[in-house]
């Protein structure tokens, strides 16, 4: 019997570290597969020797070996700004969100439908409809599918459906109107939008933007992305940006066309913004320029993601989307951890951490 526990433990703890290390390889070249595609494409200024050496000897001297330095050619050609300090998405995502966020919480904790429970007071999206699990909910009770229906069909405002679990990067996100039991997206009965989603979403009043971010574009809601770092006792601040869709586009996303923003210290937008290709941008989609625009509700909204993020602190990283309403109110929309975007962060900021650099990446090899 103890040679047989014994044996057991050994060979779990083989496997735990065997599955440890295949997550970590498939995560690794999953990120430089997509850059190195992204550098094909849009094809980037070369690094000259000097640079690679600045920067591998950089991350070297922190532990961190065989730097690929795609992501630096990428930021430093888009920015003209040359800094050593840029995180690869590699190293971010493979190692230092592995380590700094719980991933076993993932699942759970970012179902949409959850939030209105896990941040309670804090303001958010009014929802019509949730489905969890197959089962449909109003106002917390459970409902049948065609009472469901028919609360929709008692909404004259405009309305939003979208995965509860996972709608990374504005997937299956649609904006829609009801009439006659139908939708104004593809003429859908209703009742086919449902099922086309199957189970695990949910439906929300889409919300009134301020009148300074719906000029930036009308058709989108054009939120605040805002990165976080939870330490005890303080939350910092590691970067601001706000994003802003193309013209006839419902959903602000980098892939969809968006347009992303520096926000400074003092909620104004810096002169350039930037395309997901790197290019670089004075105006939006709509033509309205960005230097100088004021983010109404900008230390509001600073406020309520520090304290959003006491709630949650199996994750010490973590970006922020956050609206912000006809008064000038911040709504929190949604809350990310797992493979969250940085190029969108760095491309409009510069290198991510800032003056948490050398603490983040040591925290990164503990």
């Amino acid at each position: 019997m103890k040679l047989y526990l014994f044996l057991k433990k050994y060979f779990l703890k083989f496997v735990l570290k065997a599955n440890s290390k295949l997550r970590y390889f498939n995560i690794l070249f999953f990120y430089r597969k997509r850059i190195k595609t992204d550098n094909k494409i849009h094809n980037p200024k070369q690094l000259n020797k000097n640079e690679k050496g600045k920067i591998k000897k950089f991350f070297s001297d922190r532990g961190y070996h065989n730097i690929n330095t795609s992501w630096h050619r990428f930021y430093i050609s888009s920015t003209n700004f040359f800094s050593e300090k840029f995180i690869p998405g590699d190293i971010f995502h493979s190692i230092i969100s592995e380590k700094l966020n719980q991933k076993q919480k993932w699942p759970a904790l970012l179902d949409k439908n959850l939030y209105e429970t896990l941040f309670k007071g804090f303001k958010q999206p009014v929802s019509v409809v949730k489905n969890i699990n197959g089962f449909f909910y109003v106002n917390d009770k459970q409902v049948t599918k065609i009472e469901a229906l028919e609360e929709c069909c008692k909404q004259k405002d405009k309305l939003v459906i979208k995965p509860s679990i996972d709608s990374g990067r504005g997937r299956n996100v649609v904006g829609f109107t009801i009439q006659d039991k139908k939708v104004s997206h593809n003429n859908l009965p209703l009742e086919n939008l449902f099922d086309s989603y199957k189970k695990d979403f949910i439906i929300q009043k889409v919300v009134k933007q301020h009148p300074i971010l719906k000029s930036l574009n009308e058709s989108s809601l054009n939120t605040l992305r805002i990165m976080t770092y939870l330490k005890e006792k303080e939350v910092h601040i590691l970067s601001f940006i706000v994003r802003i869709g193309a013209v006839g586009k419902f959903t602000d996303n980098h892939a969809s066309g968006r347009v992303v923003c520096g926000v400074n210290e003092n909620g104004s937008l810096k002169e350039y913004g930037y395309l997901i290709s790197g290019k670089r941008k004075t105006t939006t989609d709509s033509n309205t320029r960005l230097e100088g625009v004021v983010i109404p509700g900008y230390y509001e909204a600073v406020e309520m993601v520090k304290e959003m993020h006491f709630i949650i602190p199996y994750f010490k990283i973590v970006s922020w989307d956050i609206g912000i309403d006809d008064k000038g109110a911040p709504v929190f929309i949604e809350y990310n951890t797992y493979r969250q975007g940085i190029n969108s962060q760095q491309l409009a900021n510069g290198p991510l951490f800032g003056d948490f650099t050398d603490e983040l990446l040591e925290l990164g090899r503990k």
